[in-house]
């Protein structure tokens, strides 16, 4: 990679995340196929669509009215204002849910609510306002251009028309298009994906007391928390110990049963390099990063069998630094392992900081932040073991490996969940 040595096919140097994500997608041929499963739309809310949807009728599926009023034809009513009113003939009634049988003439029009089915002869609507209606007449007021007050058949969504792309997600902006065109299932992927804890110091979250210097597990709540978050659903396998045999079993069974296995924890430097060894002896191409060049998030460790299509990533200890790996890095690498777009799962912007935050040249940083009321952001303060400025953070500040200090008030890149 730019930056670094390769030996084996491993980083011996931190080398930049975009040029790793960059190379990693090409030494592995991003992306890779999917499975899948077909879920009813309540199941798939929240996950990832396996391949593109396409629309099998248009929508709407008639030509329909936008307003209250009555059904013309558009040359007919050409002219009339409220000084020099037109006169038609009332010609039945259009129903919801009902197709009309009927057709109108240029010198009729027929009473049509919002989202009735126009009759043939008619091209527009008169709203029910500029109109009114005495002895069988109804009074046009002012005249409708040719398709005015009306949507087409198909106009929103054509026959044959990409609805979803695959790997994005379906949530409450997508899933309505769906359902409106009667597409009950979709076609999900179903990555298998594993989060195994490491760390003879990290205790399970229900155990009712803490033995000296441990804590109880923090990251595999929230790498899943956040894998959920953007389509990814995950399995959390509990805690391994940092003894060698034990680590390596678990490494081994955890990995052959799934597609994707996160590491976390393993702060210490023995457990990263006995992490590292059991990477590097994946088969090719093995150990791919040995550390990025972010802050927090240095020690994150990436690998992946090709033939096998199986990746592994050792994220950091400290829940900060692992947070922030986590977003950063492994959620555009499973967008690019899935071929979706690695930014669509947040959004980027140049906002002015609320206050001075010291930064040096060489790292990526970045640093929680909050957004306030005045459209400025304001940096946490927070050191990579921190947990709780997470829970007011509305996102990261990102600082380029060539910025330095930032002053008040001027703009800096803002990364937002």
């Amino acid at each position: 990679m730019e930056g670094a040595d390769t030996v084996a096919g491993f980083v011996k140097e931190v080398t930049s995340r975009e040029a790793a994500l960059e190379e990693i997608s090409r030494r592995l041929s991003f992306p890779w196929p999917c499975p899948s499963v077909e879920l009813p739309l309540d199941k798939a809310l929240g996950r990832r669509c396996a391949e593109a949807v396409i629309s099998g009728e248009p929508y709407p599926p008639f030509d329909r009215s936008l307003r209250d009023g009555y059904a013309v034809s558009h040359s007919a009513a050409a002219g009339a204002t409220p000084g020099t009113p037109l006169f038609l003939t009332r010609k039945g009634e259009v129903r919801m849910g009902e197709k009309p049988a009927f057709a109108i003439s240029q010198s009729e029009c027929c009473p049509i609510p919002t989202g009735g089915i126009m009759p043939r002869g008619a091209d527009a609507v008169v709203m029910l306002e500029d109109s009114s209606e005495a002895g069988g007449w109804v009074e046009i007021r002012r005249g409708v251009q040719a398709w005015e007050n009306v949507i087409k058949k198909g106009e929103e969504i054509a026959e044959g028309e990409r609805l979803l792309e695959a790997g994005s997600l379906i949530d409450f902006k997508s899933v309505g298009i769906s359902a409106t065109l009667g597409i009950a299932t979709l076609p999900v992927i179903d990555l298998k994906i594993s989060i195994l804890s490491t760390g003879d110091e990290i205790a399970p979250v229900d155990a009712p007391e803490l033995p000296p210097g441990s804590i109880r597990d923090v990251n595999g709540w929230n790498i899943k928390a956040l894998l959920s978050r953007f389509g990814f659903p995950s399995d959390y396998r509990g805690v391994v110990s940092d003894d060698g045999e034990e680590f390596e079993r678990r490494f081994r069974a955890e990995l052959e049963g799934c597609d994707l296995l996160i590491l976390s924890g393993g702060s210490s430097v023995g457990t990263r390099d006995h992490c590292s060894r059991l990477l590097e002896r994946m088969s090719p191409p093995g150990l791919l990063v040995r550390g990025l060049n972010i802050v927090p998030g240095k020690p994150t460790l990436i690998a992946a069998d090709a033939a096998a299509k199986k990746i592994a990533v050792s994220l950091p200890g400290h829940p900060l630094s692992c947070l922030t790996a986590a977003f950063t890095v492994l959620l555009p690498l499973l967008l690019r392992r899935i071929g979706a777009e690695s930014g669509s799962y947040m959004r980027k912007s140049l906002m002015p900081i609320a206050s001075d935050l010291a930064a040096r040249t060489g790292p990526e940083e970045f640093v929680p932040c909050a957004l306030l009321e005045d459209g400025k952001v304001m940096p946490l303060a927070a050191k990579s073991g921190y947990i709780s400025a997470l829970t007011r953070a509305d996102g990261f500040i990102r600082l380029p490996e060539e910025r330095e200090t930032v002053r008040a008030n001027e703009e800096t890149e803002v990364w937002l969940w």
